[in-house]
């Protein structure tokens, strides 16, 4: 798979594994980005907590993402109003926007490369799609914008323009975040009953049980199994290439996205099911060698993401079987994002 960029040079602290049986008010299984800001803000609220992890925090997909923390997801809003309505096409909106947000203030007292960028949508077939995305973004109140031109190395139609988003070191903030924080790690979830959690070290009673892994891994409940889909996409960062001066992102799945991160040009795409049509690797480098001929690589790696039926996360209540058990998967490719939302 290669090693991330994110992965390169940096040092998380390490945490002990389960030392015999223990109880807390809420416990959170999965050290991902989204089970490590659960786990900061109930820090911060005061409450008794304790977060588990099978291997070593930020190990798996938070690592091998593109680090972009905005509320635009693709083309999304003009299909949420057609099949959810507005109201609830703005509460997604929005509580993005508050996630974005929340990243933003936690930017002013630690240092994880937080910087703001244009977010763009761009299409190279259909710009209808992008007038029609404006249009409704902007009755949601967010002023959205249609750009003609764009510095892109390719011919494209238009694009949609979400000014102030932003992008991040996933890694860098998950090892400020985590400082001071209650983890155990290679502690191994081996099943959850009721407000019981076995591991291989033990057994957490918990009032509240708290399920962050990347897929939800109790199949007997919620039935994560029909509900979610998984896709494979890749990444290429390419020194010497030219900058881009925002996030870019193609509204198929057949294209590519586009960001900078300080001398290096990440190039994204290749994206298919997970188990079918393992040629994302080839299809990259052949664009990096036709486009950017004189670039290095220098680092590549790739992602697998739960996509939900719907286009929205499973954020909540883990079923209606379980009350105390709650779940955040499914982000569709929008990690870094919706677990800001999930958390808060």
């Amino acid at each position: 798979m290669g090693q991330s960029v994110w992965s390169d040079h940096i040092k998380i602290k390490s945490f002990p594994p389960l030392n015999g049986d223990t109880k807390v008010d809420v416990l959170i299984i999965g050290g991902g980005l989204s089970g490590i800001l659960c786990a900061y803000l109930l820090e911060q609220e005061g409450m008794d907590y304790l977060l588990v992890e099978k291997n070593t925090i930020a190990s798996g997909i938070t690592g091998n993402t593109t680090a972009k923390i905005t509320s635009q997801h693709g083309l999304i809003y003009d299909s949420l109003i057609r099949t959810m309505g507005s109201e609830k096409a703005a509460m997604y909106l929005w509580a993005n926007q508050n996630a974005l947000e929340m990243y933003r203030i936690l930017s002013q007292t630690m240092d994880f490369d937080f910087e703001e960028k244009t977010a763009f949508v761009y299409t190279r077939r259909d710009r209808k799609q992008i007038e029609n995305e404006v249009k409704a973004v902007n009755e949601l109140g967010f002023p959205a914008q249609f750009v003609e031109h764009l510095t892109l190395p390719i011919e494209t139609k238009g694009a949609i323009a979400f000014s102030r988003q932003a992008q991040f070191h996933p890694l860098k903030l998950v090892a400020e975040l985590s400082k001071h924080l209650n983890i155990c790690e290679n502690t191994f979830v081996k099943q959850v009953k009721g407000h019981t959690a076995w591991t291989n070290f033990g057994t957490i009673t918990a009032e509240k049980i708290i399920i962050a892994t990347h897929f939800p891994f109790l199949n007997r409940h919620g039935s994560y199994f029909m509900k979610l889909y998984q896709e494979r996409s890749y990444v290429l960062a390419l020194e010497g290439a030219a900058e881009v001066e925002g996030m870019y992102l193609d509204e198929s799945k057949d294209g590519l996205s586009f960001r900078n991160y300080q001398n290096l040009l990440f190039l994204g795409g290749g994206t298919h099911r997970s188990g079918k049509g393992e040629t994302g690797w080839e299809y990259l480098q052949e664009f990096a060698r036709s486009n950017y001929p004189e670039a290095i690589l220098r680092y590549h790696w790739a992602a697998q993401d739960c996509m939900s039926l719907d286009l929205v996360p499973y954020i909540g209540k883990y079923s209606k079987h379980t009350p105390n058990w709650y779940v955040a998967t499914g982000f569709h490719k929008w990690g870094m994002t919706s677990s800001m939302v999930a958390a808060m």
